[in-house]
Order: C-alpha cells, then sequence, then structure tokens
C-alpha cells in the first residue's frame, strides 16, 4: 500500500513562492527542482512520469524528496560545487565581457580577432 504524503498549505504556499523567486533569478536548476517536487508532492505526480519529462534519474527525484521530507524548504538550495574561486570580482568580470563584445579593435589591438592571449594580457 504506497503511502501519500500530504503537504501544509503553509508549506505549499513557500515552495510557490520559492518557485516565483527562482523564476526571477532566472535560477533554472532551482525552478527545476522545485517544480518537480510540487508536481510529486502537491500534485502526486508519479515519479516515473517525472522522470521521463524532466530527463532524470528516479533516485535524483527520490533523493530531492528524502532532502526535503528531512529538511523542509531549507534543502531547495544549491551549493559551491567546488573547484577554484574565480580571481575575477563581479565587476571586472562584467567589465572583461563588455570589452570582449566590443572587439579588440576598440580595445587598443591591431587585430580584428581574439585569441587567449589578447584577452589573458
Amino acid at each position: 500500500m504506497p503511502i501519500r504524503i500530504q503537504l501544509s498549505r503553509v508549506t505549499v504556499k513557500d515552495l510557490h513562492s520559492r518557485l516565483q523567486h527562482a523564476y526571477q533569478r532566472d535560477d533554472v536548476r532551482l525552478v527545476r527542482r522545485t517544480t518537480v517536487l510540487i508536481d510529486l508532492l502537491v500534485h502526486h505526480v508519479a515519479v516515473e512520469v517525472l522522470s521521463a519529462r524532466w530527463g532524470l534519474s528516479c533516485a535524483c527525484i527520490y533523493g530531492w524528496r528524502q532532502d526535503f521530507l528531512l529538511h523542509g524548504v531549507e534543502s531547495l538550495v544549491y551549493h559551491h560545487g567546488g573547484g577554484r574561486q574565480p580571481k575575477l570580482t563581479p565587476k571586472q568580470r562584467k567589465r572583461l565581457i563588455e570589452l570582449i563584445e566590443a572587439g579588440p579593435l576598440v580595445g587598443g589591438f591591431e587585430t580584428a580577432c581574439w585569441t587567449s592571449v589578447l584577452i589573458r594580457g
């Protein structure tokens, strides 16, 4: 006999609020995760259907469900996956993007094509 999980109205409202915030921040991973959890826990869509619809493994969806049941809406975050921290500040990165999009001639170089040496220099 399958167990049916019923969430409180407050929790459902909080899930929808988190989904809206994820949309506003354009956080695709969090939108996907929150949508899957809403379909799974609120609308009772089968894991196999969600797996096929979203291209996720059933184990992934079960893991998301377990995290949510253990930690609630606080489980709806993504942490830094490791790796070296960026050397450029966000302001420097934005400026670099502007320069690259403008082209090397605007940057004072004699060529019209960017190379890694020009960008690094």
